[in-house]
């Protein structure tokens, strides 16, 4: 895959004449572009948010460049707070997740009104001498074993020394909402910049069983699971990038003919199978029932575009969560239809 740098070999030697090596230049159009598609590819869960880490790079115009995008902040240190703080963020902007937490680092994190993620059974007594237990209140899920992605095993979650086990999950949860605590999040870190689709479904699939368990047998108010880990970056040229709808849910590999959604394979008809992948193919692009049965079926419609319509409703059937707000396959009204990416 052919890497195209955002900065030409004569623009960086330009700049050097008068900023003084070394120096970091970001690529802002960029930075702007993916924070607005992954946006928009989870559009369709309400309250969806992106939290980026701070610790990745903690700039405070990058930071300025997320906020105006929608994206709230993850810290793990005070520096990190105070600095999310400076740049504007506060309340449920920030996502506070740390490791042998000191008291101050707490302390304002409460201020600021921050999600806490609890990292450890005992620190919900330390929190609680510190500050109270905030209404709303999160706790780092530790899955034990190994994360394993079909046959490969991503990373070692058994050999972190971070997180709630599942029982003690349970027990956390009920010990929280006896000090106070009415609203919990769930959190979990299992593997780090991963380049593959397949690490947020099979997260995904497994904090949301968690939260299944958690609410039946303890009945508390889950209102968000916290996804963490990044999505990869292909720094090789011999990697391919993360395929951001993909990660949404929907898998289509072309040269077997073969979809899956949301991790299970489903099956097609031929034109189904062929209306949906062309449509994939041309993201954001806006067809004609007519144009579209042109190329789908090779000759003029005459008319008898509702055969269209009819691939539509059955594709979206099989592909969408809410078919009344289908977040793949939109009508643009009086035009037809195009893929969201």
């Amino acid at each position: 895959m052919e890497k195209i740098p955002f900065l030409t070999k004569e623009q960086a030697e330009e700049i050097c004449k008068t900023y003084p090596t070394p120096f970091h230049i970001y690529d802002e159009k960029g930075i702007r572009e993916n924070a607005r598609l992954v946006q928009k590819a989870f559009a369709w869960n309400k309250g969806y948010r992106e939290y980026f880490a701070v610790k990745a790079t903690p700039n405070p115009y990058i930071l300025k460049i997320l906020k105006e995008e929608g994206c709230g902040v993850d810290c793990s240190s005070l520096t990190e707070l105070m600095m999310s703080d400076a740049c504007g963020f506060s309340g449920s902007d920030i996502m506070f997740s740390s490791n042998v937490t000191p008291a101050e680092d707490y302390k304002l994190a409460y201020k600021l009104g921050a999600y806490i993620n609890l990292d450890d059974l005992t620190h919900i007594d330390y929190l609680d001498q510190l500050t109270g237990i905030p209404e709303t209140i999160c706790c780092r899920f530790n899955a034990g074993g190994n994360f394993t992605i079909s046959t490969f095993v991503m990373d070692k979650p058994q050999d972190a020394k971070y997180g709630f086990t599942r029982e003690q999950m349970f027990e956390g949860f009920r010990k929280l909402m006896a000090k106070g605590a009415k609203h919990f999040g769930i959190h979990a870190f299992l593997a780090s910049n991963t380049v593959t689709n397949d690490y947020y479904p099979t997260l995904a699939r497994q904090m949301f069983q968690l939260a299944v368990d958690l609410k039946n047998e303890t009945g508390a108010d889950i209102t968000f699971i916290n996804l963490s880990g990044g999505v990869g970056i292909a720094y090789h040229p011999d990697q391919k990038a993360n395929d951001i709808v993909e990660i949404r849910g929907l898998k289509i590999d072309k040269t077997a003919r073969r979809v899956w959604v949301n991790g299970k394979e489903t099956q097609f008809t031929t034109k189904e199978f062929d209306l949906l992948a062309f449509l994939a193919e041309n993201p954001d692009h806006v067809f004609s029932k007519d144009e579209l049965f042109r190329r789908i079926w090779n000759m003029e419609s005459i008319g008898d575009i509702a055969t269209v319509t009819v691939h539509i409703k059955k594709i979206r059937e099989k592909i969408e969560f809410d078919t009344s707000k289908p977040q793949y396959i939109e009508t643009i009204w009086g035009v037809g239809y195009r893929f969201k990416a």
